[in-house]
């Protein structure tokens, strides 16, 4: 049962992480699509990097919701699970604030659970990070599945219109310094103004097209 209730935090709060290699931590807010969720996790452990993690944070979703996906994941310690206990129903973007609070990994991507990506997402985005020690914010092209269900080519750059919240990876600490407007539904590109208007330094744009935004 959902009810208000943050003693669940303090659970996570403690969790670190010691590996010192570089990793991008991929923050997933779900509600009921449990069928697009599971896509979107199989593209993650289909990536040829290993150096990934994955937070889904479920938004109070219907008893039960999670269950065959957490039992098939179970034995995978890359994936963990967050049930809220108060549903927020703000697009997701209150369940992203919370993975990113809760963010132990160097980098971070807060995606959707209907977004998937190519199996080299995770190699090209850490192989150009090191390519460049002060970048902290790095973004590819992407496949755009949405204006009557067609696959649209995007060439991303950091504008409106022309990036998305999955497309796109940002250093934790700073993005915890900025967080996701819960009031606004297209409060990924006010989150990436915002965030580039305080952060300088180095903006990497990977021209290949890795990840699928429907």
């Amino acid at each position: 049962m959902c009810g208000k209730n943050t003693n669940w935090i303090k659970e996570f709060t403690a969790i670190g992480n010691n590996n010192i290699m570089s990793k991008i931590e991929f923050i997933i807010p779900t509600y009921e699509r449990s069928n697009h969720l599971m896509c979107l996790l199989n593209s993650l452990c289909a990536q040829t990097s290993n150096d990934w993690a994955a937070h889904v944070i479920a938004d109070c979703p219907p008893q039960g919701t999670l269950d065959k996906i957490m039992k098939y994941f179970k034995d995978d310690e890359r994936i963990r699970f967050t049930i809220l206990p108060e549903r927020y129903n703000d697009w997701g973007h209150t369940p992203r604030n919370i993975g990113l609070e809760l963010a132990t990994e160097e980098w971070v991507v807060m995606t959707g659970e209907d977004n998937y990506y190519t199996p080299k997402f995770v190699e090209f985005f850490l192989q150009s990070a090191k390519s460049k020690p002060n970048s902290h914010f790095i973004f590819c092209d992407m496949v755009h599945n949405w204006v009557n269900f067609e696959y649209i080519y995007v060439k991303c750059e950091p504008k409106y219109g022309k990036i998305d919240i999955g497309n796109f990876i940002t250093k934790s600490e700073l993005a915890k310094q900025i967080k996701i407007d819960p009031t606004f539904e297209q409060s990924d590109w006010k989150f990436v103004s915002e965030y580039l208007s305080k952060f300088k330094g180095d903006l990497i744009r990977i021209p290949k097209t890795l990840y699928v935004h429907n």
